[in-house]
């Protein structure tokens, strides 16, 4: 599509200015300085991470990025072609690993416009990386039948899986399956073009974010619903499942909604959404072992609701969540230079802040407690926890509780929408007990010792 933008946006709560660099193929393609109320970006050239040139798939290819800098901060990659974007938020250390299982939206029709994608991204030299356990009938756009795909790839190396939407096995096919390696990885997959709520020939949108290994997974989530009504299947979760005999419960039920095996999928419809006062809508799963939760979501109400749909990583709940999150930068920023109601483009892009802390905490937003109109809400199935829905929040934003938080977005205009999480994998205690969470990673950042 034409009109690309491309830009990882990067902030920190450190107030002594650092440098971030960004590698493309091990090498420095540039440097962004940042510090606590001065986010910035990073232009990306398109070619360095998007292709339409077939021949750069399934193969070893000089594709992503890798950055590194002395101290935390946030990076997100936010990127639109004409009438579509999304907001890929980095996952850092925690979205390296060995295991994982893809996650895209199922498409809904036949349409050569939409896909399913996986891309994976080698970190150490020599990388053996195995995808397997997919529908052996799913028909790739290189034509090629596979059971399985065995890859070498060396450090900045990365892979494109990718199967168009016109073939009936692509719809659900590529969901669930297993990606093995033998050095750590990072993955991202989806749909580049996506349309999961029905016969929308004219409706789709880039659907898509970071995948985590399954050592980040757990077994319990909060959804905060996205801008579409109950009804119009643009609201909703996937789930898949990393073990055999998998059980989803929502809210308060007592009876599974269903039973998953290694690999197999289910969506959460989006009537088990529940209206919890002043239209907040929310949603509390469960399963009875480690499976992958993504959103999907409405990015903007009103006309055209269904080409505006999002999808992101949902992390669970777990006891190393911050208690503040600060900062993200110009939350409300997303360069869409063409849209069918925009001819000359849009960056302000309407956004939804949605929190979700312990019952009981006080939270503030920019230093001011949300109106009471937003929040919190109540959770249904898990008193321990409550949401928020903060409408039009603009500018660099910091979050602070006196109890564990996380925080996600809703954002869109009438031709794009997108979702991101922030905050939502583990940090990194100085000191950690046995018991909280498994298979932590222990480090010290360069000011803590």
């Amino acid at each position: 599509n034409p009109y690309p933008s491309q830009r990882i946006y990067l902030s920190t709560n450190r107030t002594t200015p650092f440098e971030v660099k960004i590698y493309h193929n091990n090498v420095v393609i540039g440097k962004v300085n940042i510090s606590k109320g001065n986010p910035n970006f990073f232009e990306i050239p398109r070619h360095y991470i998007i292709t339409t040139n077939e021949s750069n798939l399934f193969k070893p290819v000089k594709m992503g990025l890798y950055l590194e800098a002395d101290y935390a901060y946030f990076a997100n990659l936010r990127f639109s072609v004409s009438n579509h974007a999304e907001f890929l938020t980095s996952k850092g250390q925690a979205g390296t690993g060995n295991l994982f299982y893809t996650v895209m939206a199922p498409i809904s029709l036949s349409n050569s416009i939409l896909n399913f994608m996986t891309s994976i991204l080698a970190t150490e030299d020599n990388t053996t990386i195995k995808v397997s356990k997919f529908n052996s009938n799913v028909y790739f756009s290189d034509g090629v039948p596979r059971t399985e795909f065995n890859i070498k790839l060396n450090k900045g190396e990365s892979y494109i899986i990718e199967g168009s939407g016109d073939f009936a096995v692509n719809y659900k096919g590529f969901i669930g399956a297993k990606i093995e390696a033998d050095k750590p990885i990072s993955v991202t997959n989806g749909n580049f073009n996506g349309q999961y709520a029905g016969s929308f020939s004219k409706s789709s949108d880039i659907l898509m974010d970071q995948n985590v290994p399954v050592n980040q997974l757990g077994q319990e989530f909060i959804l905060v619903k996205g801008l579409a009504d109950i009804g119009l299947n643009m609201e909703g979760a996937i789930i898949v499942a990393t073990e055999d005999n998998t059980e989803i419960f929502v809210n308060d039920e007592s009876t599974p909604l269903k039973l998953l095996n290694e690999g197999e999928f289910f969506i959460v419809p989006d009537y088990k959404y529940i209206n919890q006062g002043k239209e907040h809508f929310n949603l509390y799963i469960k399963t009875t072992k480690k499976a992958y939760v993504y959103q999907l979501l409405a990015g903007s109400g009103g006309q055209s609701i269904e080409a505006t749909g999002g999808m992101n990583f949902i992390p669970a709940l777990n006891c190393f969540l911050p208690k503040s999150i600060d900062e993200i930068g110009l939350i409300d920023e997303n360069p869409i230079l063409h849209t069918n109601d925009y001819p000359f483009g849009i960056t302000k892009i309407p956004t939804k802040l949605n929190l979700i802390t312990e019952n009981g905490a006080t939270v503030t937003v920019n230093g001011v407690i949300p109106n009471t109109n937003h929040g919190p809400f109540k959770l249904k199935g898990n008193l321990n926890w409550v949401t928020y829905g903060i409408p039009n929040i603009k500018g660099n934003i910091t979050i602070k509780s006196d109890k564990s938080i996380t925080a996600g977005i809703t954002a869109g205009n009438q031709s794009a929408g997108y979702g991101g999480t922030f905050a939502g994998l583990p940090t990194k205690p100085e000191i950690v007990s046995e018991g909280c969470f498994p298979e932590v990673i222990l480090s010290v950042t360069p000011d803590i010792y």
